[in-house]
């Protein structure tokens, strides 16, 4: 049957489809794995952290594997990992305490246990420590152990004091605090603090500031890193210098070999007491060696996850390098935009002041499905925008909070604009560091518009000439935050002064001569207004045109659009707000206490509305209905804190920028086509065990979709949201369909039918 069905298909003039698209409703996370900071080699994979979240890489096939929460974990933002041989298990604490145990059979379970301690402020967990069927974790307020076997807290020890790190000897357990070296029995109730007593060492020469920085086991004695002295052996009775060095960043025995390493680099490995080599790996952050001790795995920072195997002699060889950096290199997305298939990341932030984070521009190419990054990142702080030449994708514009404008051609600064060679201005005169430009946007007419903040004039354009001009409207002149510039499909334009002195909505319109504001009309907006008054927003962080042509306002009141978007330049513009129906059954204002970060519109006309504190919103064209609403409580959403959305309309992927770094959505709506001409659907065709939708997308906007069997009998209608549209291969009894071709008709609103694409159902 299935030859057939395939034998049909070509000969119908289809080929079977490859192609495997992201299915709708997917989640996909785009996390950075750079700066490699933790190591741990396992049995068949080595476990790294990169930037907060774990990867892995398959000592047997090669093979990257990414973790994150659409995977099954079950927090963000990682501390410490430890490998537990025994178990073959990973265990994983996140910031905020909660713990997973990752098996190597890629199995997950949650201990939620330290997180969900009222009683612990400080979760922080410093390191973890395999021993028996335990693992002892090092934290601030003490150490937890954890029965890896039976994955369960064993018990939690207060100690009164932060701790580095545990080693057990002889029935003993050790830990290096803030109050020193700490000893306890086994045997004994390490719940009860009186039962951990101080060892006193003696380190000839310490001073008050050379404090215990770790401890270990190694060849039947303690080894102690004493902070700006080095290691020192303890055999219970007397200290003994192992190696003098004011720099060691930390040590670790692992392997039957004592591992130190200093924060330029230096890698000292000890086979004993008398022998050890020296190798150099710039940005050492940690290191892990398991099964074999002349291969050791470095987590080096910028070069990601390492790997150096002794040839000789204080000879080493680098193996594998950079593992873990093909993703993006920040988890900042605060602002992002698309232009032809590409995601363009600008990776600054600001508010009141700037992050000072590096001038960093991040591209993602939804085709190749491949990042590329500014490198060396732009001579500034804080990159805010990216416009694209309309004309020339290689030709593009960065601005920055703080450094204004730079020029970039084929990856390279053309030109740097400043205060000294355009229009913009510093907030600060003289001073080349207080040029703080947001928005950056094309017209029609490849003039370039930006926002420039806390100075006179804060709209500039460098025009298609290349030559700058400034308008200065006195309404918003000195605005602490000249966000984004939208051009309306009228002409008009529209800015959102985000926050504090002149904030509002600002609605211009230069008349086409941008150099002579005597001809211009525009209004200034400090409050907006519906139909019963204020409506007491004072923020107004993004702004949007739908597919109607009406303007969306994301308030700290929740949402608001201007259904005569034409009445703004006039000054008579009202609002209106969302009514809903809230959770006691009473009619209310959307989101009325929420502040609205981004508005992004769909190939539908629908709403994806993104918040302060409450994940994201998908609405219907009028806000009316609540179709999705994503929490980190209910979806792989990185955080409920949404910075920026944008839509690849092609594909109806939405990408959404948290605080904590970026995630996509595969949407069910795209853009209309003009014609049906390249309607297509995958997966095509649809092999058995497909649970999800088939997706038609290429159709022309809001067409009325047909699909019958091969004897003409109607199997499912509906009407696609843009251009796309799903079928779960069920008829309308909500049987699954049999094996055959389908065929695919689409309309427009009164057209007549349209054969535009057949789907093979096989068994």
């Amino acid at each position: 049957m299935k030859q057939a069905l395939i034998l049909l298909l070509i000969a119908l003039g289809m080929q079977p489809s490859t192609l495997m698209a992201q299915r709708a409703g997917a989640w996909k996370s785009y996390l950075s794995y750079h700066n490699a900071t933790c190591v741990a080699e396992g049995k068949q994979y080595v476990y790294a952290i990169g930037n907060g979240s774990l990867f892995s890489y398959g000592k047997e096939d090669n093979s990257l594997r990414y973790y994150s929460a659409e995977i099954g974990l079950n927090d963000h933002q990682i501390a410490a990992i430890g490998y537990h041989p025994s178990e073959e298990c990973l265990v994983i604490a996140y910031n905020n305490g909660n713990i997973d145990l990752l098996g190597e059979n890629n199995s997950i379970y949650n201990i939620p246990y330290l997180m969900s301690n009222a009683a612990v402020q400080d979760k922080s967990v410093r390191a973890i420590y395999p021993n028996g069927n335990l693992a002892w974790l090092s934290t601030a307020f003490g150490v937890m152990a954890i029965n890896v076997q039976k994955r369960e807290v064993k018990e939690t020890c207060f100690l009164g004091a932060s701790v580095s790190s545990v080693v057990i000897q002889d029935q003993q357990i050790f830990a290096a605090t803030t109050r020193g070296l700490l000893r306890a029995s086994l045997s004994d109730n390490l719940i009860d603090p009186a039962r951990w007593q101080s060892v006193s060492i003696d380190i000839p020469g310490a001073s008050p500031g050379d404090s215990l920085r770790q401890v270990c086991l190694f060849g039947g004695e303690l080894c102690l890193l004493i902070k700006n002295k080095g290691i020192y052996r303890y055999n219970g009775q007397r200290t003994q210098l192992l190696l003098s060095h004011a720099t060691l960043r930390a040590i670790k025995t692992e392997n039957d070999r004592l591992i130190a390493f200093s924060a330029a680099g230096e890698l000292y490995i000890y086979s004993s007491f008398a022998e050890f080599d020296k190798g150099n790996v710039p940005g050492i952050a940690d290191v892990s060696s398991l099964s074999d001790n002349t291969t050791f795995w470095i987590a080096a920072a910028a070069s990601g996850l390492t790997a150096i195997q002794r040839t000789g002699s204080n000879s080493y060889q680098t193996i594998q390098s950079n593992l873990g950096n093909e993703g993006p290199r920040y988890n900042w997305a605060a602002f992002l935009s698309i232009h032809k298939r590409k995601l363009y990341v600008a990776a600054g932030d600001r508010w009141t002041d700037r992050f000072n984070r590096p001038a960093a521009v991040m591209t993602y190419d939804l085709d190749s499905l491949k990042w590329s990054s500014l490198t060396p990142p732009l001579p500034g702080q804080d990159a805010t925008s990216v416009a694209i030449d309309p004309d020339d994708d290689n030709h593009s514009f960065v601005s920055s909070w703080g450094e204004g404008v730079f020029e970039l051609q084929n990856g390279s600064i053309a030109a740097h604009y400043n205060h000294t060679n355009s229009a913009l201005a510093t907030i600060f005169p003289p001073s080349p560091n207080y040029i703080r430009v947001e928005g950056l946007t094309f017209d029609s007419n490849k003039n370039l518009w930006m926002t420039n903040t806390e100075v006179a004039a804060a709209i500039v354009v460098r025009k298609a000439d290349g030559s700058w001009a400034s308008l200065a409207y006195d309404d918003i002149a000195n605005a602490k935050l000249a966000d984004k510039i939208l051009i309306a499909s009228n002409g008009h334009k529209w800015v959102n002064l985000v926050r504090s002195t002149k904030s509002g909505i600002f609605v211009f319109d230069d008349n086409g001569t941008i150099d002579n504001l005597a001809d211009d009309r525009f209004h200034y907006y400090s409050s907006l207004y519906d139909n019963s008054g204020d409506i007491g927003a004072r923020e107004y962080p993004c702004i949007a045109e739908d597919r109607k042509g009406e303007i969306w306002i994301g308030t700290n009141r929740g949402p608001v659009y201007i259904p005569v978007p034409s009445q703004g330049i006039e000054g008579s513009m009202t609002c209106r707000r969302i009514i809903h129906t809230d959770e006691y059954g009473l009619l209310d204002y959307f989101l009325k206490d929420e502040r609205v970060n981004a508005i992004a519109v769909d190939g539908g006309n629908r709403k994806w509305l993104g918040t302060e504190s409450s994940g994201i919103y998908l609405v219907s064209d009028d806000g009316s209905q609540i179709l999705h609403h994503f929490t980190t409580d209910n979806s792989p959403l990185l955080a409920n804190r949404i910075q920026s959305i944008a839509i690849d309309h092609s594909s109806g992927e939405v990408f959404i920028g948290t605080e904590r770094g970026l995630i996509s959505y595969m949407g069910d709506a795209t853009a209309g086509s003009d014609s049906y001409s390249n309607v297509r659907a995958y997966p095509n065709p649809v092999r058995p065990g497909f649970d999800g939708r088939v997706m038609i997308t290429g159709l022309m906007d809001n067409s009325l979709i047909k699909i019958v069997d091969a004897r003409g009998s109607l199997v499912f209608s509906g009407r696609s949201t843009g251009g796309q549209i799903g079928w779960d291969c069920r008829n309308r009894s909500g049987r699954t369909v049999a094996p055959g071709v389908y065929i695919v008709l689409a309309a427009r609103e009164g057209g007549s039918e349209t054969l535009v694409t057949k789907i093979a159902v096989v068994n």
